[in-house]
């Protein structure tokens, strides 16, 4: 110790080159340099000091350097690094890349920089962001292509020079104490007093663990160093023994690791290498795992042991590590209390160990990976097995419990992962895996496990009381533990060449099954428990796929597998069961068990189960049916569904009920189950007959036909072999033949939709399967919804006429696979056709058959028709002439479809037995004393005895058997069983029905025997079914052999109704059998003449009768339209009073609450619903029309905009002028202002009171979407958020004018003087004081004040802004007609000016202190009191010539009184014209050079006041006394005189000009409702055209002076009209007031005077076209506030700046960045794009919402979170339409799932 401290007062840096020096001096071991250091790290790396010690690892590392800085030692070692493999490792939401064109294996993943640096142009890549971590794999051949490997990791890399020795000395002899020092922390006895001691040693490692890491990622030479230290035997020796001392660690290490809990290791592995040994430990590595495991995989060891995977040496021992504690790893996932974080860790490592297919096959062949991970599967099932209750042997098979939570929580996914992967190499499946019987027998006893889990029983007393919710956890493990391997391995088993190795799983898999069939009691005539129900057979499923892969893919015979017939029948029970079962549930009989079973039946055909589970269970019936007796199995099928019940011909069967399994409203659904099974069985192709290309059609059609759908869901939707990558290869060339792509658009409202694919017309007509559409169907509305959208497409494209219902089009199935071929002989056997005959003998008798069933039953027999016997006809047999009922296969002699179809059965023979006291009434007897405490009994009544001879009901037996109230004579349920009034009951009294389920008491039987008359064959009753449903008998003419050739009289379609297929079936039965033809023929003459009759006296009456219905349903609507008017306006609408009356002539107004029409009046005012928000959007425009880009290089550019350049003229004014004067020289509100927008409905305000009444005892829901309290409300019209009413004023504002213009200025002072302050209280000033209050309230505080202490200047102030900036507002959506035109289709809105002027002109006068006549004075230059020139100075005041004159006529506009006339409005804007046009002269002056001053002050002396040059010379003279042109520079420079020339000159002042007359041509078309003309009515186009349409329209264009400019192109002057005679002395006092408050510093005001008046609209940043250039630059780049990298940055879309979203680091006063800057940046309304989701954010006052991405892949969809990877690309519509809400105000309106953040975002 001391001679370390003697060492350490050297420095660390001498200390550093001395060890250096002293170790590359040294010789050995043993030299000074090695025994000194060796000194040092005993004292720094001391096993009682404290590890975690920052000062002692910084000693560390500069004696490691040796003498340089650590990182310059650490460039050092990185320029040697000449690892072929990058091996980054990298933790969970680590955004890394896969692409699947180099990828050799599905894991394949590659770090951002390497996938950026090299090439990955048009491959098929994504980015993702890892869930569980991962590390990159880019040079490494054997799971990636070297075309994808980056320029840091090319082959040729491992030829560069190797590190030199001196380099690393120190580091080598460092390494191995710095490791052994972990170790022995890990060890610390003191802390491993519990099982949770990794909460105290774990964050004790973390600077160590970080140095190790720091040290890996040096590269190659370094890496090199630290694994020689891991894998080195005698240094762990060594290590152990130092450590075996009293004192030492190595007893704990010991009683830990002895502490581990072992696999027990099965009878038949005994004796293989690895099982059943020890756990021994060789070296640091496998006991830093073994740390590793105890801790339970931290994550900073895990990614340092992943990191050192490069080293080849290093691997080949982590893998025998690995392996070594496999069994230890499963224990540990199932008591571990954060499995997915253990779970993650796990796959973390495997996953980097199993891709590769040399590693893989290594731990398989030489380590016996693969039964490792079995028997640790096994132990995990072994320990959650449970009895099945369906089984009652005792054999009892033992089956998985999946409520435990293993299987709740996927504990056995690591493991079943690591199979996977193993199973996904070739040469372990064929060569390993399939060629050890013993390790498949042990893989399909694991399989067993999960054979009927979680087994359903029927409920049918009562409800469910508890729904398990295991459900998910069950088809979850099936798929992951059964399927996704069992797909794995059938990718390897495609050709001849591995035939026997498919063989041996089906003989093995069969010999399971045979196991289970005789633990479960299951025999041929042992029938299945009907209320049990089980959706998990996974034995069955092996064996389905791996027929269908030994006979389709491999060529393999069916006698080839020695599957013999009774195992076959066994084989069909519980495939048929499920499927009885599955349709039960839909059909309702499970309804009793809860949703959880329906939840199960639609998991069942769920995309990512249905190919391993419904399609193999369909196929395997399909086998199995394709080699049994067709009789036999189609009634085993009618027996399973239970509707032969309802195929009797039973003509009293509702008597006779009690014995069916089946209610009568379950009848018909469960029969029609039965023959959509049918259909499907026969008709489904995927397994038994179509190619893949076929398949993946077939598949998208049914995805396509139930709804249009964006590329994404088709992928997600489409059915797939879990765990198989690639599975539709041809997914996107099938996708562009069967449909059609739709572009992104939005609708109406503003809803964002993507680009969808629908079918077309080639696929509704050709490809549309309803059946396999109703396969993939999870509800039965999908399948609905697809008949719905065909019907309308073959309407809208007239391939139907019709008015009845279309049928589906049921396709004819493609060929059959020749083993397959036997199963159209369930078309060819006697059951069938009996079971068409009775089918369509009940379509045609009973009106109360479904649709379904006669088009499935016609489409069988199309079917039976279409597809050949294979057998070809059999003889005939003898068959009784007495037909027995429900015993088709004896209906018919053959199985000749053509001789049956003439067959005619005379009758039938029904048969059932009965009670002799069944057919009995029941009396219900009132009560009396002798009765039970209910006072109810019953008495039975023979119904024989209840009838009179003429069948009326006579008087009851007093002597009938009178059962009481028993409970052994309880009857339940719905009886069929009459009930009539006992004796003394009422006469009028209704007998009610219920089904009878059997009386307990024991009564005799009598057997009864009926011979029911049918006389009809299957032709006749096809006949007849085609004249039913086309209305008319006889309408069928037989198909004719013209001229001896068969001619079809109909297409081949498929579109039609059931008249339509029905007669194409007759006549293909005619074209195919002359006997058939015949027999039609003579019974369709005979049908013919009376057809006619009957068909007409029928269609008469339905017109009779629908005319009767359409009277009665009007009559009853207008009683009910007359009821709702009379409770809305009897009551609350009093009669119009007098002063309403009087109010005819004044505009009238619909309230659109009460509906009654009413003007405006003082005393009940109408209102127009507005919205009123603050809005920065105006302040946002620039002298640009080019849109700002988005920046992706630093640092932020300034922007300088209306709002920057406001506050610069604010401060330049607030320095120089007083308050008063300063503030009344401007406007604001372009930052933070405020916008009013209308929908331009109407109501009254009392109406509107208790509308917001209401509105506050609404439900919760609704309170959080509206801020009742505030005021807001939806319209109740259009349903747009308003939160105001702005009260229309009762009187125009147009007023006469008698007036000469001569006298017109002093008529306009006395206006001004004659304005009261106060008005008079009533409820409209009442409803104007609250909008008033309402327009304060939505300013923002810190925009409000602009000076403190001036209260009335700022209210003054504030009123004109709010005017000004919704003028504003007006006028840049109409500069931009596509934005206007946008706006009108976006929303409803109209202009709100009108109402919104009146509210702002009564609160202007109340603020008044003095009238506005000495401003007018000061710009028209007459005096109030006399006719004389007003040139008086205000030094303290703002010159004219620096006012705003759109703010000053703002200002005399909301002085006037409301009344006030057009020449009124006309006068004020001609006297601000000429002060306008002299600040335009001034302010070009400004520009001019000193040689152009002089020029211009000597042309203008020849000509007259009206002309420019005069005008120019004259102010030039008048402001050169001054140094307001001193030192000034031409923005550009001079060349020649003739940049300044008069033409130019005009232009100039022109700019200047048009913003005032915009303004004032905006106003006056709204005080006046005058319709301005659009710009572009003028004849020529430009400025001058607007200048000339505006000075027209507003009044200031004199008589000829117009067209006598135009040849001088001098237009400005020619407009000019002075109200005083000596007008250049009045020119004269504004320019020497300007010259005064310029003084000797002109400056400081000369701000004001180089104004660009030019303003263009707002907008957004222009984004780049690719959303990669974002995310790449901002998701690293730290926030300008805090200084770190955000977890979630925003940009703000208006000005680019980066926020930190959601989180706390930048909040202020408890205010988020992002809501902070919404008000900074856009007064409220924020439009941020989050980084890491490419999503769009909009906030909005209190509330935010989704609104979308304006980047779309090339399908046309967003890509929330990123989570598909795929490149974004802008969407120009979308960007335009989010410009367009932006500026229109509309977000509102538009998005509809807003929340309030409350300040949280």
């Amino acid at each position: 110790m001391a001679a370390a401290q003697q060492l350490m007062k050297k420095g660390k840096r001498h200390l550093a080159i001395y060890i250096k020096s002293q170790c590359l001096t040294g010789t050995g071991t043993g030299g000074v340099g090695h025994e000194h250091l060796k000194c040092i790290l005993d004292h720094l790396l001391d096993p009682h000091m404290v590890v975690d010690s920052q000062d002692r690892f910084d000693w560390c590392r500069t004696i490691m350097a040796g003498g340089i800085s650590f990182e310059e030692f650490a460039a050092t070692v990185r320029s040697y690094d000449n690892a072929t493999m990058c091996g980054f490792v990298w933790t969970s939401d680590y955004v890394a890349y896969r692409c699947r064109t180099c990828g050799l294996s599905p894991c394949m993943s590659l770090c951002s920089d390497c996938f950026l640096a090299a090439d990955h142009s048009g491959h098929d890549f994504n980015m993702f962001r890892s869930q569980a971590g991962g590390a990159c794999d880019c040079g490494d051949a054997s799971v990636m292509k070297p075309l994808g490997f980056c320029s840091r990791h090319q082959p040729e890399r491992a030829t560069q020079q190797t590190a030199p020795h001196e380099l690393l000395v120190v580091a080598d002899l460092m390494m191995s104490c710095l490791i052994c020092r972990l170790l022995q922390h890990l060890r610390d006895p003191s802390a491993h007093v519990d099982d949770e001691s990794y909460t105290v040693i774990l964050p004790e490692t973390d600077h160590f663990l970080d140095f190790l890491q720091q040290l890996s990622d040096m590269g190659a030479a370094m890496r090199t160093v630290i694994t020689k230290t891991v894998c080195d035997s005698e240094l762990y020796r060594r290590f152990c023994d130092e450590s075996s001392g009293p004192t030492g660690t190595q007893a704990n290490y010991k009683e830990r690791l002895q502490s581990l809990k072992r696999v027990p290791v099965p009878e038949a592995f005994r004796g293989v290498l690895g099982l059943d040994g020890p756990l021994i430990h060789t070296c640091l590595l496998d006991e830093l795992f073994f740390w590793m495991l105890k801790y339970e995989f931290p994550q900073k060891i895990v990614t340092l042991l992943l990191s050192l995977l490069p080293d080849e040496t290093y691997k080949a021992s982590f893998i025998e590590t690995f392996v070594k504690h496999y069994p230890y790893v499963s224990i540990a996932l199932v008591n571990t209390k954060d499995k997915p974080r253990m779970s993650n860790s796990v796959v973390h490592i495997s996953v980097q160990l199993l891709s590769p297919v040399q590693l893989a096959t290594q731990m398989v062949t030489k380590h016996n990976l693969l039964h490792v991970m079995f028997i640790c599967l096994m132990h995990m099932m072994d320990s959650i097995l449970m009895g099945s209750d369906s089984i009652t042997s005792d054999a009892n098979p033992q089956v998985v419990d999946c409520s435990t939570p293993i299987m709740r929580d996927h504990s056995y996914w690591p493991i079943v992962s690591d199979v996977i992967n193993v199973f996904s190499h070739r040469f372990i499946v064929v060569d390993y895996f399939l060629s050890n019987r013993d390790l498949l027998s042990y893989w399909a006893k694991i399989i067993a496990c999960f054979q009927g889990m979680n087994l359903n029983i029927r409920e049918l007393v009562q409800h469910v009381e508890y729904e398990p919710e295991s459900y998910y956890a069950a088809f979850s493990a099936e798929l992951e533990i059964c399927a996704s391997p069992m797909w794995a391995l059938l990718q390897h088993l495609e050709d001849e060449s591995s035939k026997d190795f498919t063989k041996n799983v089906i003989e093995i898999f069969s010999q399971q099954l045979h196991r289970w069939f005789i633990s479960t009691n299951t025999g041929v005539f042992i029938k299945p428990q009907p209320s049990h129900l089980s959706f998990h057979y996974p034995l069955h499923r092996y064996l389905s796929v791996f027929i269908h892969s030994a006979i389709v893919k491999q060529g393999m015979s069916f006698r080839e597998l020695n599957l013999s017939q009774e195992f076959l029948q066994l084989l069909m029970i519980h495939p048929l069961q499920l499927l009885v079962g599955f349709h039960e549930i839909y059909a309702g009989l499970w309804v009793r068990n809860g949703l959880q079973i329906r939840g199960q039946a639609m998991t069942y055909l769920q995309c990512h189960f249905c190919n391993s589970t419904i399609d193999a269970d369909f196929y395997l019936l399909q086998v199995i049916s394709s080699q049994l007796d067709a009789d036999h199995f189609i009634q085993t099928v009618l027996e399973r569904f239970h509707v032969l019940d309802c195929l009797t011909f039973q003509s009293n069967s509702e008597l006779f009920r009690g014995r069916s399994f089946l209610a009568r409203d379950q009848e018909m659904p469960m029969l029609e189950a039965m023959l959509s099974f049918l259909c499907m069985l026969l008709s489904i192709r995927t397994y038994s007959g179509e190619m893949t290309q076929d398949v993946t059609r077939q598949e998208m059609v049914a995805l396509l036909c139930m709804s249009d759908r964006t590329h994404s869901q088709l992928i997600d939707s489409f059915p797939e072999k879990c765990g198989l990558s690639g599975q539709a290869k041809d997914f996107e060339q099938v996708l562009k033949t069967v449909s059609d792509y739709r572009e992104p658009v939005y609708e109406h409202g503003g809803t964002l939709q993507q680009g969808k694919y629908v079918p077309t017309a080639d696929t509704w007509v050709n490809l549309y399967d309803p059946l396999h559409v109703l396969l993939r169907s999870l509800h039965r509305r999908d399948f609905q919804a697809s008949i719905d959208r065909y019907t309308e497409h073959v309407k809208q494209h007239k391939l139907f006429k019709g008015s009845s219902n279309v049928w589906p089009p049921f396709r004819i199935p493609g060929p059959l696979h020749p083993a397959f071929i036997g199963l159209t002989k369930l078309l060819h056997c006697r059951t069938m056709h009996g079971l068409i005959f009775v089918l369509l003998y009940k379509a045609v008798s009973d009106p109360n058959i479904p649709d379904a069933i006669i088009f499935y039953t016609v489409y069988l027999l199309e079917l039976a028709l279409t597809l050949p016997n294979p057998d070809g006809n059999k003889r005939e047999i003898y068959i009784s002439t007495k037909h027995k009922d429900k015993e088709f296969c004896n209906w018919f002699s053959s199985s000749n479809i053509f001789l049956n179809l003439m067959t005619v059965i005379p009758q039938m023979t029904v048969s059932y037995y009965r009670r002799k006291e069944l057919d009995m009434r029941v009396d219900v007897l009132g009560p009396s004393s002798s009765s039970s405490a209910s006072g109810v009994f019953w008495t039975v009544v023979p119904a024989s005895q209840n009838q009179s001879s003429d069948g009326s009901n006579a008087s009851p037996d007093p002597m009938a058997l009178q059962i009481f109230d028993n409970p052994l004579f309880a009857i339940s349920g719905a009886s069929q069983m009459d009930v009539v009034p006992a004796a003394g009951a009422e006469e009028n009294q209704v007998a009610p029905k219920y089904r009878h389920q059997g009386i307990s008491a024991n009564l005799d039987q009598e057997q009864v025997v009926e011979q029911v008359v049918v006389d009809q064959s299957i032709l006749s009753l096809l006949l007849k079914l085609h004249s039913k449903l086309l209305g008319k008998s006889g309408a069928y003419l037989p198909f004719q052999n013209i001229g001896g050739n068969d001619v079809w009289p109909l297409a081949d379609s498929r579109v039609g109704d059931g008249e339509y297929f029905i007669r194409k079936i007759l006549d293909t039965i005619c074209l195919k059998n002359e006997d058939c033809r015949c027999y039609i023929s003579a019974m369709t003459s005979s049908q013919s003449e009376t057809g006619k009759a009957s068909s007409e006296s029928n269609a008469e009456e339905n017109r009779r009768k629908a005319k009767e219905k359409q009277d009665r349903v009007m009559k009853n609507f207008l009683s009910k339209q007359r009821v709702v008017m009379e409770t809305m306006f009897g009551s609350d609408i009093d009669s119009p009073s007098a002063e309403e009356a009087d109010a005819v002539k004044q505009s009238v107004f619909h309230c659109c609450i009460c509906g009654q029409p009413t003007a405006s009046l003082d005393s009940r005012p109408v209102g127009l619903t507005a919205l009123i928000q603050s809005s920065s959007v105006l302040g946002h425009r620039r002298h640009c029309s080019d849109p700002l880009l988005l920046h992706l290089s630093d640092p932020l550019p300034h922007i300088n905009n209306s709002a920057n350049e406001f506050r610069k003229r604010l401060v330049a004014l607030k320095n120089d002028f007083e308050e008063g004067s300063w503030m009344m020289a401007l406007n604001s509100g372009w930052q933070g202002g405020v916008h009013v927008q209308t929908c331009g409905h109407y109501l009254h305000l009392d109406c509107h009171r208790s509308y917001i009444s209401s509105l506050k005892n609404v439900n919760q829901q609704q309170s959080q979407i509206l801020q009742v309290q505030l005021g807001e409300f939806l319209c109740p019209v259009c349903r747009q958020l308003s939160n105001t009413v702005l009260p229309i004023p009762p009187t125009s504002t147009v007023g006469a004018s008698t007036v000469p213009e001569q006298l017109l200025v002093q008529h306009v002072a006395e206006l001004l003087m004659a304005v009261r302050n106060q008005p008079v209280e009533s409820p409209l000033t009442n409803a104007m004081r609250s909008v008033m209050q309402d327009l304060t309230n939505a300013t923002y505080p810190q925009y409000r004040l602009f000076a403190l202490g001036s209260s009335i200047p700022n209210l003054l102030m504030f009123i004109g802004s709010l005017l000004r900036a919704n003028l504003e507002m007006e006028l840049v959506l109409r500069s931009n007609n596509q934005t206007m035109a946008a706006a009108a289709n976006l929303v409803q809105k109209k202009s709100c000016i009108f109402p919104l002027f009146h509210v702002l002109s009564m609160h202007y006068k109340i603020g008044m202190a003095y009238p506005s006549t000495d401003l007018w004075s000061h710009i028209t230059g007459v005096n109030m009191e006399q006719q004389s020139t007003s040139l008086s100075l205000y030094l303290k005041e703002v010159p004219l010539m620096l006012k705003d004159a759109c703010t000053m006529l703002i200002q005399l506009v909301l002085s006037l009184p409301p009344e006030f006339s057009k020449s009124v409005y006309s006068c004020i804007v001609q006297a601000l014209y000429n002060v306008q046009l002299v600040q335009a002269v001034i302010i070009v002056s400004c520009k001019f050079s000193a040689d152009e001053h002089e020029a211009w002050r000597l042309k203008g002396h020849r000509a007259g006041c009206s002309q420019m040059e005069a005008l120019m010379t004259f102010v030039i003279e008048s402001l050169s006394r001054c140094a307001i042109y001193a030192d000034l520079e031409p923005p550009v420079p001079a060349i020649c005189q003739s940049v300044w020339s008069p033409l130019s000159v005009e232009e100039t002042v022109l700019d200047h000009l048009l913003p005032f007359l915009r303004l004032s041509a905006q106003l006056r078309q709204h005080l006046f409702e005058e319709e301005l003309p659009p710009v572009s009515s003028a004849p020529v186009q430009g400025n001058r055209a607007e200048f000339e349409l505006l000075v027209t329209f507003l009044g200031l264009a004199q008589k000829g002076s117009s067209a006598e400019s135009k040849d001088s192109g001098l237009i400005c002057t020619s407009c000019l009209r002075w109200f005083t005679d000596n007008h250049e002395l009045l020119v004269q006092g504004w320019c020497q007031h300007l010259v005064q408050a310029l003084g000797q510093q002109p400056s400081s005001l000369r701000l004001l005077l180089t104004v660009n008046p030019t303003w263009y609209p707002p907008q957004l940043l222009q984004l780049p076209k690719s959303y990669d250039q974002i995310f790449q630059f901002y998701r690293k780049k730290q926030c300008i506030q805090c200084r770190s990298q955000p977890k979630s940055p925003a940009l703000c879309l208006v000005c680019g700046q980066l926020i930190c979203y959601k989180e706390e680091c930048c909040q202020k006063n408890s205010i988020m960045e992002s809501v902070q800057h919404s008000i900074d940046c856009g007064g409220g309304a924020g439009i941020f794009l989050i980084v890491n989701s490419s999503i769009i954010i909009i906030i909005r006052g209190p509330r935010a919402a989704i609104w979308g991405s304006v980047y779309l892949d090339k399908h046309g969809e967003e890509d929330r979170d990123l989570k598909r990877g795929k490149p974004l690309h802008l969407n120009e519509d979308r960007f335009r339409l989010l410009h367009q809400l932006w500026i229109t105000h509309s977000f509102d309106h538009i998005c509809k799932q807003w929340i309030l953040h409350n300040n949280q975002l």
